[in-house]
């Protein structure tokens, strides 16, 4: 279910659930679907990371300026709201390679219509990593 309040924040939307859990791999890949956040000044991405015998997980953000469009993007990364993630001119990584709860905000600066998440891991173990959930929350 989704809430919103109008100025404040939006969301959340999901873009994984434990259902269908999003598997790690040693390239980029999408998580979930592109999701509209035209207006908002941050994101806010809630994961949920099964490490299993991958290392370095990683997340990006990547800007878009039509639905559906090809050029996708990167977005610098700016803030990070806990020492257990290294910060990267244009992703997130993990540095405790363990399962753990993370917020993630994404600086959109109100110029930003639509975004892709993706994630990646520097290292694919024999049981891959995966994200059991990922929901997103932007604040207007």
């Amino acid at each position: 279910m989704s809430l919103n309040f109008p100025g404040i924040i939006k969301g959340p939307e999901t873009l994984v659930a434990a259902a269908a859990p999003q598997a790690l791999t040693a390239n980029w890949v999408d998580l979930g679907d592109e999701q509209y956040v035209a207006g908002a000044r941050r994101a806010g991405l809630w994961l949920t990371l099964d490490i299993n015998d991958s290392t370095d997980a990683r997340v990006r953000c990547l800007a878009k300026h039509e639905s559906a469009g090809a050029e996708e993007y990167t977005l610098s990364i700016r803030t990070v709201g806990a020492s257990d993630v290294k910060l990267e001119p244009e992703y997130f990584e993990f540095n405790v390679d363990e399962d753990c709860l993370m917020l993630l905000s994404v600086d959109l600066d109100g110029l930003v219509p639509y975004v892709q998440f993706q994630v990646q891991a520097g290292v694919v173990g024999a049981t891959a990593g995966q994200i059991d959930a990922a929901y997103l929350t932007t604040a207007h």
